[in-house]
């Protein structure tokens, strides 16, 4: 079978996890150095292994340096300067508390820079630092499953996430345009602009009046932008899996649970088929999943646990992530240990056997066209991240019948292909 695999890499900062526990990591720029060489090790190897793409998440005030990737887009312009092949993504840019036009220019900007290697992943916000600093002057509010004012913070994290979202791609898609929703006036009205060579060189972006009319950015896509591939990352709320299904954008399912999963796949074919669009099952959405091989379940073990199984019981618990790991009738908390990461799943973590057979089962319950394994970058000892990864694509993958694919972009058609570099 054909599958597709996209490194998440948050990356945190390199450091080891009894250097974390000193203290603001995150500023150390030693720390900051060795991730940013771990990750340059891993972006090469994954485009040389046949991944399709890797992503960077947006985490900001980050000084304890578990998640130092405050500005996605920016680090895959790096990422793309040192690739040819691999596409570049995020896990993702956070809407909610973004500039949705200032971020369809840099998006647009990270597709040139790359030559039509970009794909674009949004997210709602669950860190409420985050999101409500950054997003003050938007009203911007997290959502999360801790949050005690979950409903209300929902809808309005929602409407904003809609509204930018629709503001993305009317800029990518429409030459000019004008928009007016409930937070933003595309452009503003009474704004002054009777210049001469706008009306000669942009004709329709003023009016009679020599008011400003409309808007777009410069440069749009280099992809066409009907087919440039959306991500909405750590998915797990129906409403957004249906949403997802009708606008065509790939979701990535968190829950390693068979139950939760399985209804997450069979939501998303339903509300596809619904709006028109005839998938498979299992088409059209991803999984995330740490996957770490090695020579013996011990060694995998012990890489795990310095990587993500740090990472996710220092850090993740306390915003809900253990949630994604609770059993359909399950109560009471769910052990925050790496040892229950493994056990539930979301960890896919031992020999190259052990490794084969729990990737065999993911793949004959769920269908996937895609997986979306978390690299833990920084704290993981990178030797055993770049086995881990070598062992995954020659060994694990081979002996489950499975070869990789990757994503073609679709180029505008008034491109002529004469590319930056060259």
């Amino acid at each position: 079978m054909k599958l597709r695999l996209g490194a998440f890499m948050l990356p945190s900062a390199g450091a080891s996890p009894a250097e974390f526990e000193r203290g603001f990591a995150g500023q150390n720029p030693n720390f900051y150095q060795r991730g940013l060489a771990d990750c340059a090790r891993l972006l090469q190897q994954v485009e040389a292994l046949g991944f399709d793409f890797v992503a960077f998440s947006e985490h900001h005030f980050h000084l304890e340096g578990l998640e130092v990737s405050n500005n996605p887009v920016m680090l895959g312009t790096w990422a793309a300067m040192q690739t040819t092949r691999l596409r570049i993504g995020q896990m993702g840019n956070v809407l909610p508390a973004r500039n949705p036009l200032l971020l369809a220019e840099d998006l647009a900007m990270l597709d040139h820079f790359s030559q039509g290697r970009m794909c674009a992943g949004f997210a709602r916000g669950y860190q409420s630092r985050h999101v409500m600093t950054i997003g003050q002057k938007m009203n911007a509010v997290w959502t999360a499953a801790n949050d005690p004012e979950f409903a209300e913070h929902d809808r309005i994290n929602r409407e904003l996430f809609n509204e930018h979202y629709a503001i993305i791609r009317r800029a990518w898609g429409d030459s000019l345009f004008r928009h007016r929703g409930e937070h933003w006036q595309l452009p503003p009205d009474g704004i002054v602009w009777d210049h001469p060579a706008t009306r000669d060189m942009a004709p329709g972006m003023v009016d009679a009046n020599g008011h400003l009319a409309q808007v777009g950015i410069a440069p749009q896509t280099l992809q066409d932008p009907s087919s440039i591939e959306v991500f909405i990352p750590f998915t797990m709320s129906p409403a957004t899996i249906e949403w997802a299904a009708v606008e065509g954008i790939t979701p990535v399912i968190f829950t390693p649970i068979e139950a939760h999963a399985n209804a997450s796949v069979d939501l998303y074919q339903r509300a596809a088929q619904a709006a028109g669009r005839n998938l498979a099952r299992g088409e059209g959405l991803g999984h995330f999943r740490e996957i770490v091989v090695a020579d013996t379940d011990a060694e995998a073990e012990a890489i795990m646990e310095r990587g993500l199984g740090y990472v996710w019981t220092r850090w993740h618990d306390w915003f809900g992530f253990n949630e994604a790991l609770r059993h359909p009738g399950e109560e009471g908390a769910i052990p925050n240990t790496p040892a229950s990461v493994r056990e539930r799943g979301y960890s896919i973590c031992g020999s190259v056997d052990t490794v084969a057979r729990q990737l065999e089962h993911m793949i004959e319950t769920l269908d996937p066209r895609l997986i979306v394994p978390w690299i833990a970058a920084g704290p993981a000892p990178i030797d055993g991240l770049l086995k881990s990864n070598e062992l995954l694509v020659e060994k694990v993958l081979p002996k489950i019948g499975v070869e990789l694919e990757r994503f073609t972009p679709k180029l505008r058609a008034d491109y002529d292909g004469r590319g930056w570099t060259h």
